[in-house]
């Protein structure tokens, strides 16, 4: 690399693409999803015993941006809580979107229309830190049913709240040229 030259008599030029956040917006455990559902019998073999564990995968994520006094986002996606039924695991999949206008003065710094529309070219959507709480609230059947079911399904009649971090970042791309001098003595 010692005889490596640079273009530019004052020394090399590192010419980067970079994006540039303009504006960002953080609201941490925002509550997705807040059901109560009844999982029948014959789905999953018998009574739900306990919930194990709980996953979350995301189906999609996107934004509508074209919209100049707000930024809309949609989250499609799936919990899938794994189960115990008569000492066995089952899996149960609650499938949901969740849709959220977010204001530009709720960004932070703060965006005009007139900024948004000149500035930002480009959004990312972070989701991050699921958290849940859930309960087995017990049998579907039940008279005081707490699904309030119209018609009676045998089952297990459970509650469910989802909560995620969700980060907007709304950006830019730009040149970034960085000039500088390579060192003769340094090998890679």
């Amino acid at each position: 690399m010692a005889g490596l030259k640079c273009e530019f008599p004052d020394g090399c030029r590192l010419d980067l693409w970079a994006k540039v956040i303009k504006a960002k917006f953080i609201e941490k455990q925002v509550k997705v999803l807040d059901t109560v559902f009844c999982v029948p019998d014959e789905q999953v073999g018998g009574k739900v015993a306990c919930v194990e564990d709980i996953k979350v995968k995301i189906i999609q994520k996107f934004e509508d941006v074209a919209c100049f006094n707000k930024v809309k986002i949609f989250i499609d996606y799936e919990v899938i809580l794994f189960v115990i039924v008569d000492g066995e695991y089952q899996i149960i999949t609650v499938t949901d979107r969740f849709e959220r206008s977010i204001e530009l003065d709720e960004f932070d710094p703060p965006l005009t229309a007139e900024e948004f529309r000149e500035e930002i070219e480009q959004s990312e959507l972070i989701l991050k830190n699921w958290t849940f709480d859930y309960e087995i609230k017990g049998n579907c059947e039940d008279p005081c049913n707490p699904c309030n079911l119209t018609t009676p399904i045998r089952g297990t009649c459970i509650g469910l709240r989802v909560f995620v971090d969700i980060i907007d970042k709304l950006g830019k791309m730009h040149d970034v040229v960085v000039y500088g001098e390579l060192d003769p003595e340094v090998e890679f």
